[in-house]
């Protein structure tokens, strides 16, 4: 770190807490941490945790891979393209460092990101490892990665410029038939949590302008990540030859993302381009989450879904962020105050028609409910409940199942007056999200049928 007079001391330690407590990396999906829209049975039709029947289950309930006889080689990916606008309201001292103008409303102009995606991959490999009894699996798959980019030098820049969440995960799955209409199953697996920040500082903390010192507009990159285990478990059974029903729970993880902090002074700063360095450690819980579904042959072509996802998030009360090298600051907190969240959904598969053998089907919804109060939103890492209606299909041809979906998402933005961010985020918006996905498994054997 550089040497500064004793007098800035105190001005570095609350640049310090303007930096740090905004700029904490934060769970980026509406409900949990990870993003459930793996798989075209999940995509295309919304219910999956009751009848896991392609290698995805190795996610969403891995006891499902007893449905799948034979070696199996599956890849999907997924790209989710985000199109959102939001408009700030102004803060105490906004005025001095943006000269946007302020319409009728009291919010400056409306803006979009200039990028806004996520990725969802996904690789798997299925085989039986004694008769056909017991099944394993290898994956490689990523729960989370999102970004999103504004412009250097818009009304958002003390809020986020540039950022992502990333997390892949190497999996090792194994389940048992148990019975003949019961099946259980599991995963372990090592994550990789990797967090970026870019930004504007605001340079007015608690009432102390520091301008002079750093700069009107200072700016910090911040990077944190972490290795970290993760597992679930999951049950599959069947009451009836047309009703089968699963469950499934994922365990809780505890992150700490490690990384350094660097703000670098602004041109007008007392010494242009001077450079605060540190390093930083944030506490990042991905909370249990319990998944139930069951789904149903009403037809001998017509199968009926319905699932719940319940994320236990109310432990996530408070944020803790370690901070080294920036004199007079050494812990953070920030309130948090989240709910526990879940997401309902169902749909209906159509299969197997005498006009198209091979081919199915598959119309969804969804509703999630967000684990944040409105007061701690920030754009860094926005979370909304919202709206999802599915759609898709696939086709078998020989040993080949291929896969399309197409899934859109109405997110209910609220208008946000009480944030209790730094800087205030107090906006107002509306956005929509489209993920498309595709899949192709391969089956190397004699393929099987459900019970």
């Amino acid at each position: 770190m550089q040497t500064h007079p004793p007098l800035a001391t105190t001005a570095v330690a609350a640049l310090a807490v303007a930096v740090l407590v905004p700029a904490a990396p934060r769970p980026a999906a509406a409900g949990g941490f990870g993003v459930p829209e793996m798989g075209v049975r999940r995509t295309a039709m919304a219910a999956v945790i009751g009848r896991p029947d392609e290698p995805a289950a190795v996610f969403h309930n891995p006891a499902g891979l007893t449905l799948l006889p034979g070696v199996h080689v599956y890849a999907s990916f997924g790209l989710a393209l985000l199109s959102t606008e939001f408009r700030v309201q102004p803060w105490p001292d906004s005025d001095r460092f943006i000269d946007d103008p302020v319409d009728a409303e009291g919010y400056y102009p409306a803006t979009r990101p200039t990028r806004a995606m996520g990725v969802i991959p996904m690789l798997v490999a299925t085989a039986p490892v004694w008769r056909d009894r017991a099944f394993a699996a290898l994956s490689l798959y990523v729960p989370n990665a999102t970004g999103a980019r504004f412009e250097p030098d818009g009304v958002t820049r003390y809020h986020l410029i540039d950022g992502y969440i990333i997390s892949p995960l190497a999996s090792l799955s194994g389940a048992y038939r148990v019975g003949p209409r019961l099946s259980v199953g599991g995963s372990l697996g090592l994550m990789n949590v990797r967090v970026r920040g870019q930004r504007k500082v605001f340079p007015i903390v608690n009432g102390m302008d520091v301008s002079q010192l750093v700069g009107s507009e200072p700016e910090l990159t911040l990077d944190g990540s972490d290795w970290v285990p993760s597992w679930n478990l999951g049950v599959l059974a069947w009451p009836t030859p047309t009703l089968s029903v699963g469950a499934t729970v994922i365990g809780r993880v505890d992150a700490q993302l490690q990384g350094p902090v660097k703000v670098v002074y602004g041109d007008d700063a007392a010494q242009p381009g001077d450079t605060l360095n540190a390093r930083q450690s944030t506490a990042l819980l991905l909370p249990w989450t319990f998944l139930a579904g069951a789904n149903h042959d009403v037809h001998p072509h017509v199968e009926l879904g319905a699932e719940l996802r319940y994320y236990l998030y109310r432990q996530y009360d408070r944020q803790r962020t370690e901070i080294n090298d920036i004199f007079l600051v050494s812990e953070l907190e920030t309130i948090k105050d989240y709910k526990d969240s879940w997401q309902l959904a169902g749909g209906v598969r159509v299969h197997d028609l005498p006009q198209a053998p091979g081919l199915e089907l598959m119309l969804g919804v969804h509703y999630d409910e967000t684990p944040a109060p409105a007061r701690t939103v920030t754009l860094d890492q926005p979370t909304f409940s919202h709206w999802g209606l599915h759609s898709g299909l696939r086709y078998q041809v020989g040993r080949y199942r291929l896969g399309a979906s197409y899934l859109h998402y109405w997110y209910l933005i609220p208008t946000i007056t009480d944030s209790i961010t730094s800087p205030p985020s107090n906006v107002k918006g509306d956005g929509v999200n489209n993920i498309f996905t595709v899949s192709i498994e391969a089956t190397l054997g004699t393929p099987g049928a459900t019970p």
